[in-house]
């Protein structure tokens, strides 16, 4: 009998240990994609829209960005994850604007996909000054 309750014991401590270890089916680790390089000097992007992508996984992130005058004016997201934490990404978005920088804080509880946003504008501002 001790036996049994030793075996049990154990395989519920492995089993909470292999979550704690891997997860409990919370979706992409964030360190998944890292922190765009802020690279770019804003006031040399050209005047246009100037689109970006970023695939991360099975999603496909798309932005145009809109520069005029040296800046980056506006960021339109053409396509991003439908769920509330990648909606709730898109503020970082503004962020960037505000800043000239892609070098901004990323929106707690939507890193990922704040990350992923960040990676697409950085591809349009490079496809942009080459």
């Amino acid at each position: 009998m001790k036996n049994k309750i030793k075996y049990r014991v154990l395989v519920v401590l492995l089993f909470a240990l292999s979550f704690m270890l891997f997860g409990c089916g919370q979706g992409p680790d964030p360190d998944g994609v890292s922190d765009p390089e802020d690279t770019i000097d804003f006031s040399t992007v050209p005047d246009g829209t100037h689109r970006g992508t970023f695939t991360y996984g099975a999603f496909n992130f798309v932005v145009d960005v809109v520069a005029e005058d040296g800046e980056v004016a506006e960021i339109i997201v053409v396509q991003n994850r439908d769920n509330q934490p990648s909606r709730d990404a898109e503020v970082v978005l503004d962020r960037v604007v505000e800043e000239q920088s892609l070098d901004v804080d990323v929106v707690s509880g939507a890193t990922v996909s704040s990350r992923t946003l960040l990676r697409a504008v950085q591809n349009a501002l490079d496809r942009a000054v080459q």
